[in-house]
């Protein structure tokens, strides 16, 4: 990736559709000059609203269809902004897509795969601009880097440490603490265990705690489920269920890698990241259907289902934050439930929220950095069919009904009563088997523009 350096690569710029350059064009799509050296980005000048998790969608397609050296004119996109804030959020959208295929995540593939160059064009008055968005994308590259890798490579000790390696160069601004299986067994974080009983391979339980605003008393919590592998425990999956769950740690690699952009940007906001690391195995040893599980927060939870795991990591995950961490407010982030295919697509994550007004905020931020969310509802009677004889929760129950949401209203018993967000990626964290990083950029702007919420 190069800045404002003289090329003479393809040029990709923003036009307006009354352009006649692009007159046989729809909005969003591109058009290659007649002689080959301009590709146009079609956008509309008199729109009342700029729909930037569109341009992100398209700009994405293209970048994955057109492989080649770019020169692109951040500029031209900049020169549709409608607001003086929304400067950021242009830049942001643009370059996070269209870098998206500039190189490979991971691969072992003996011949190597191509990298793209890409020569970003922008005007001196933007460059701190352009700086920050390099780190959230870079963040975002790692995130994805995370989810792309097999289990047998990432597990619950490697993923800590390749966590650790990411953030010694801003080592002075965080607080990086690891929880072995024995301090995992004095916390009492017996949920977290019992999915961990299967695997031979050690739990871990992380927080990475960032504060960098005294000035406020916010402190928001993000809680990143990590499970490197599910096999759906003695509820084993089938072989097409289990094919991709190597990605079932999204949620903790979006949360860590939101956290680093933020504290190399030096952003003034207060966040821990939370992440709780385990493979979900079945053996002789694994927690089985029937069992009563004591959780880090006191409330006893049976097991209907062991392939109903993340729920259940998480569970222990938001009480420490809400309890022993005293966050203000939680975000938990999961690769949850596959009913999301059905509710939403890979088109938008699922969000639920204890608070409208909260919502909204978190809304109007992800449209602003290019991602598309959906709220679904939190009632009461999705809890009903939880209901247990022998303890205070089940994990799961056989009713294909709102599964998604009785999953998020089973999180919300362990928050604490805090205002809560639960975001739901199974689908979005990894399209066409690779991870997509999704959220971070979300995440960031919600924990950047805390003094607003």
């Amino acid at each position: 990736m190069n800045l404002n350096k003289t090329t003479d690569y393809v040029l990709l710029k923003a036009v307006d559709k009354s352009e006649e350059c692009v007159a046989d064009k729809k909005l969003y799509e591109t058009k290659t000059s007649k002689c080959g050296k301009e590709i146009y980005f079609v956008l509309d000048r008199n729109s009342k609203r700029l729909d930037f998790p569109r341009i992100a969608d398209y700009l994405k397609r293209f970048s994955e269809t057109s492989k080649k050296n770019l020169n692109v004119c951040l500029d031209s996109f900049v020169s549709f902004i409608k607001e003086a804030g929304q400067t950021f959020d242009m830049i942001l959208t643009v370059v996070s897509s269209i870098s998206f295929y500039e190189k490979p995540t991971f691969s072992l593939k003996t011949k190597k795969e191509p990298v793209y160059d890409i020569n970003y064009l922008i005007n001196e008055d933007h460059i701190d601009l352009f700086n920050e968005v390099v780190v959230i994308k870079e963040a975002q590259h790692f995130c994805r880097t995370l989810q792309d890798m097999p289990s047998n490579f990432l597990y619950p000790t490697e993923f800590t440490k390749r966590v650790k390696e990411l953030f010694s160069d801003v080592k002075d601004k965080v607080n990086i603490v690891e929880f072995d299986k024995a301090r995992i067994k004095q916390e009492k974080m017996n949920l977290l265990l019992a999915v961990n009983a299967g695997s031979i391979r050690e739990p871990r339980f992380m927080y990475i705690e960032y504060k960098n605003n005294p000035e406020s008393d916010e402190y928001y919590g993000y809680v990143g489920k990590g499970i490197t592998f599910d096999a759906g425990g003695m509820n084993i999956k089938t072989a097409n269920h289990m094919r991709w769950m190597k990605f079932d740690m999204s949620g903790a690699a979006t949360v860590v890698s939101t956290l680093y952009a933020l504290a190399k940007n030096n952003v003034k906001t207060n966040v821990v990241a939370v992440v709780c690391l385990t493979e979900n195995l079945v053996s002789p040893t694994s927690v089985r259907p029937d069992d009563v599980i004591i959780s880090h927060s006191g409330k006893t939870v049976e097991i209907d289902n062991t392939d109903a795991e993340g729920r259940l990591v998480l569970a222990d995950g938001l009480s420490f934050a809400a309890r022993n961490l005293k966050v203000t407010k939680l975000v938990d982030v999961a690769t949850l439930t596959g009913a999301m295919l059905y509710a939403l697509g890979d088109t938008y994550t699922g969000v639920w929220s204890t608070c409208t007004c909260q919502w909204k905020t978190f809304e109007e931020i992800a449209y602003k950095s290019g991602e598309y969310v959906w709220r679904l509802p939190l009632h009461e009677d999705f809890l009903k069919p939880l209901e247990s004889n022998i303890a205070d929760i089940a994990n799961s129950v056989s009713d294909p009904r709102a599964g998604s949401s009785r999953a998020a209203c089973f999180l919300k018993e362990f928050t604490n009563d805090l205002p809560y967000i639960h975001l739901d990626i199974a689908i979005t964290a990894d399209v066409k088997h690779i991870g997509h990083g999704t959220m971070v950029r979300t995440l960031y702007n919600y924990a950047k523009n805390q003094n607003f919420n």
